[in-house]
């Protein structure tokens, strides 16, 4: 006996009319299909946007780094500013002095001098 296999014939509703089952899973395949594609195009700029991201990520630690050594930066021309103004206030204080002591050493040499001022 000759083993005949099961075949499956779809039966078309009309000449060229596939039956309206057949043509809901061809149009539900196309959707499928085309939201695949879809995906995977955005499945793509995701894929890009997480390597640029990871990329940026560098830049950013490297940028904050900087920002922290620009900070110690500035604290310390501060101090150095603080200190520069209090030595003007010492140096004022100091030439304040000098001619105190420069007048008292012109007044005891010329006592005349001083007595007339």
């Amino acid at each position: 006996m000759a083993n005949k296999k099961p075949t499956n014939i779809i039966t078309l509703e009309g000449k060229t009319r596939l039956p309206n089952r057949v043509q809901d899973i061809i149009i539900e395949m196309g959707t499928v299909i085309g939201n695949i594609q879809q995906t995977s195009g955005l499945s793509d700029v995701l894929q890009t946007s997480i390597r640029n991201f990871v990329a940026v990520d560098g830049i950013a630690q490297n940028s904050a780094q900087n920002l922290d050594k620009l900070a110690k930066q500035v604290e310390l021309m501060e101090t150095q500013t603080f200190e520069i103004e209090h030595s003007f206030e010492t140096v004022g204080k100091l030439l304040k002095q000098s001619e105190s002591l420069e007048k008292s050493i012109y007044c005891t040499e010329n006592d005349k001098n001083c007595n007339s001022n």
